[in-house]
């Protein structure tokens, strides 16, 4: 069935059972979802001292992520599958020792592996949805089915987190998920700790001068416009790709279509990526979609300009401007929002921000928005959500009201060692 690594907590404290809580996720591999977690896990764990808390992975994957000293981890064989990862939880909390009271579960086949077992072994299901739901199935081969499981799955859950706003109207009116139990809770995010990792060496050589683009080689990312619109540009410094995915072979053969494959790096994934954004003349977002923008208020917090494209959902909401296709760029944003699809508008936006005075501009724009974001107000939510569900909803709407204009977002990583990896041109 797996692997247990760590020993397990007491099971008893004064002659009673304590409540245990688990967190359920496919695998700890390198996306932002598991990233978010591992983050969470760390922020969160302080405050839950009364509690037996532990990670279930339905997967058994190497863990790219760094999860906190001393917490109990079980890998199951899911292998990648829903009914195998179904039967493997099942045997797994038959158990009664591994049964939790309350699951938070990642990720979509975690959570409905989740709220079809709560109905068995009776525990408080608890289900994070980190993508928007109906993009994220469209870009499926089997997307009736997962339309259907997920209508027959969501609603029943005990509480749903949504990770933005547009997340939670998409789950509401699209899939039925009842209003009243969805709490839109972003990403934390501890900007001191990210400054700090900023600050490492970078894992490997890079251009004095670079633009950057980040995120799983996927079509939902768009790298073919982000290519197109680079090819295009007047001035541009060398292009950076962090990231890893089934698009690469086909990006770098564009790029040599293109005449750029020496102006690309493709770099892989990067446990630590922070030193490279931090360094980098602006951020370059082209997706078609995102739960919410984890990548963008990385950028903004380490005062790294941003041009990203207006898809759902986010981007509008934290860089706080309109669509716009060329300068003069609205002087209140806090980066440069266009159009999804725009090579042409892309174009122009990398040409302004290789002026090094409309640079300096936009990072002193991208800093000031950084200030809206941070980790207390989000760790507080999820406690108060696990510990007292009878007004967890309460709460989650007292934190979207107090902050300006979104929930605080996004999560950073604190990894033990950077990975070594080697940059490549096209």
């Amino acid at each position: 069935m797996g692997h247990m690594t760590n020993p397990s907590p007491a099971d008893s404290l004064q002659g009673q059972r304590r409540q245990r809580v688990t967190f359920l996720i496919n695998s700890m591999e390198g996306g932002g979802a598991e990233r978010a977690l591992a983050n969470l896990l760390r922020y969160l764990l302080p405050f839950m001292d009364g509690q037996d808390v532990d990670l279930l992975l339905l997967d058994n994957l190497p863990m790219e992520q760094t999860i906190p000293d001393g917490l109990p981890v079980t890998s199951l064989d899911g292998d990648g599958k829903l009914l195998r990862s179904f039967l493997q939880v099942m045997r797994h909390w038959a158990d009664p020792a591994n049964r939790p009271d309350i699951c938070v579960s990642f990720l979509a086949r975690s959570n409905v592996v989740n709220v079809w077992l709560a109905r068995r072994f009776g525990h408080r299901a608890i289900i994070s949805e980190r993508v928007h739901t109906s993009s994220h199935i469209a870009a499926s081969r089997i997307a009736p089915a997962l339309r259907l499981i997920t209508r027959m799955t969501y609603p029943r859950a005990d509480h749903v987190i949504a990770v933005s706003t547009g997340v939670k109207q998409d789950l509401s009116t699209r899939y039925g998920v009842p209003s009243e139990t969805i709490s839109v809770i972003g990403n934390a995010i501890d900007a001191k700790r990210l400054n700090s990792l900023a600050e490492e060496p970078l894992p490997f050589p890079l251009p004095d001068d670079f633009l950057l683009g980040m995120g799983r080689l996927v079509p939902n990312k768009n790298f073919a416009l982000l290519l197109d619109a680079y090819a295009a540009a007047t001035r541009a410094p060398p292009l950076v790709l962090l990231g890893q995915g089934p698009e690469e072979h086909a990006l770098r053969a564009q790029a040599i279509r293109l005449g750029i494959e020496n102006r690309v790096h493709f770099c892989g994934f990067v446990e630590n990526p922070y030193p490279i954004l931090a360094r980098a003349r602006a951020l370059i977002s082209s997706s078609r979609a995102e739960g919410f923008p984890n990548t963008i208020i990385e950028a903004i917090t380490l005062g790294c300009p941003v041009i990203a494209t207006d898809c759902p959902y986010g981007p509008a909401d934290v860089l706080s401007g309109p669509v716009s296709s060329a300068p003069p760029w609205p002087k209140t944003a806090h980066g440069i929002l266009i159009a999804m699809e725009d090579s042409n508008a892309m174009t122009a936006a990398i040409d302004t921000l290789c002026n090094d005075g409309a640079r300096a501009d936009f990072e002193a724009r991208a800093r000031r928005r950084a200030h809206a974001y941070g980790h207390e107000a989000v760790v507080k939510t999820y406690t108060n959500l696990i510990l007292h569900p009878e007004d967890a909803s309460k709460r989650a709407r007292a934190l979207l009201r107090d902050q300006d204009p979104v929930p605080s977002v996004q999560s950073d990583v604190e990894p033990r060692q950077t990975r070594r990896t080697r940059c490549t041109n096209s």
